[in-house]
């Protein structure tokens, strides 16, 4: 693992030694990551841009662009302006499309001084970055969001073509690509056709845009018209198939993330005690229960009351009444355990995964990842050792 980033942690050693004193956290499986990057790059033969937003889906942006750059990509896209800033002060080299909006003068200098590569969509952006390019002496650069339909961002795709030229005159500016986005419906098919037709004007102009995107998972798995030059995906990446139908895809994906914590306190309850607030649980007979120092503070739904399944010594045990803040309740029956004992409330297989907890939820996977907390420890490994950390807590 060729990385400056990977070389500055601790040894594995050190990190298990810290682990011993988590009572939560979660476990990140990078070979995982890089098998869901060979299945997905083989799968379409064009270029990857791994989407690292929202901290990387709850996976940790720092170590997640590090080592997708340590295996050749060359594009990650944010959601944040300061998840871009991170990559960069990490000294992370690959390129960064930020798609977040810019207010400020420092923000448009920023974004040209760290070589990041800003989502535009009107004149104004294009004019302020120039303006910044010339300041810094440097090119700004640009990927153009066209709106071929979904009516969030972007230019119209009608108005496009003459956006794209009028930005690509601006003698401090540099295009690099233009994008847009799928509805993931039956449209699809148009405005993919929308797109296209903008960089068939362009090129009547002389003007070749070098990359044409469309595609994030949903297509990436079902839509080979639309991969084009670069392919944009987000949960994929991390192993989760985001629908039912995905699994029909021709990709074996891993899922990267798992969430364990410890055992904090172990009780004997008599039949018909109540457990946690509004006695959400009736013990139906005398029982060993569990108290694990996790809850929906650290991203676990509320709606999991009394629905959980929780990995204990190696068997599939029920939670126990309503998720606190920072409790969760597990039956101990049948099982060896005591205080510190490591159980697995989200697993990579079996009846807890990412999309059996959020089915049973009734939340999407997408939430799930996206309410994981950011002071949760991370975890990251690599040939089944533990190579980088994540702890903001100490």
């Amino acid at each position: 693992m060729s990385n400056d980033y990977f070389a500055a942690q601790p040894s594995p050693s050190e990190i298990k030694e810290k682990m011993k004193g988590y009572s939560s956290w979660l476990e990140i499986d990078l070979d995982h990551l890089e098998h869901n990057l060979e299945q997905i790059s083989r799968h379409v033969g064009v270029t990857v841009m791994a989407v690292v937003k929202n901290n990387a889906y709850g996976h940790g942006v720092i170590p997640v662009t590090a080592y997708l750059e340590s295996k050749g990509v060359e594009w990650c896209m944010v959601a944040k302006l300061y998840e871009a800033l991170k990559i960069r002060e990490a000294g992370l080299k690959l390129d960064i499309l930020n798609m977040d909006v810019l207010f400020t003068e420092g923000q448009y200098d920023s974004v040209v001084g760290n070589g990041i590569t800003q989502a535009i969509y009107t004149r104004d952006d294009a004019e302020k970055l120039n303006e910044s390019a010339n300041r810094l002496g440097v090119n700004a650069k640009v990927f153009i969001k066209v709106d071929t339909g979904l009516n969030r961002v972007g230019v119209r795709h009608t108005e496009a073509a003459g956006f794209i030229e009028y930005v690509h005159g601006l003698e401090g500016v540099r295009v690099m690509g233009m994008f847009s986005t799928f509805q993931q419906n039956f449209e699809d098919s148009k405005m993919l056709a929308k797109l296209l037709a903008v960089d068939a004007e362009l090129k009547t102009k002389g003007i070749e845009v070098p990359i044409k995107s469309m595609a994030s998972t949903d297509a990436t798995f079902h839509n080979p018209a639309g991969w084009l030059d670069l392919v944009r995906p987000g949960m994929s990446l991390y192993g989760v198939y985001p629908e039912k139908k995905d699994l029909s895809a021709p990709v074996d994906l891993k899922q990267v993330l798992s969430f364990k914590a410890r055992i904090e306190y172990i009780k004997r309850i008599t039949r018909g005690e109540g457990v946690t607030y509004w006695g959400k649980f009736i013990a139906p007979k005398d029982m060993t229960i569990g108290t694990i120092h996790a809850g929906f503070y650290d991203g676990i739904p509320r709606e999991m009351a009394n629905m959980g399944r929780i990995l204990v010594d190696g068997k599939y045990k029920s939670s126990l009444g309503s998720v606190s803040l920072n409790h969760y309740l597990v039956d101990l029956e049948g099982v060896d355990a005591e205080k510190g004992t490591v159980v697995e409330i989200i697993g990579r297989e079996g009846e807890n995964t990412l999309s059996k907890t959020a089915e049973t939820a009734g939340w999407m996977v997408y939430s799930l990842l996206n309410h994981l907390h950011m002071n949760t420890p991370r975890v990251y490994y690599s040939g089944g050792e533990p190579v980088a950390l994540l702890d903001s807590t100490s």
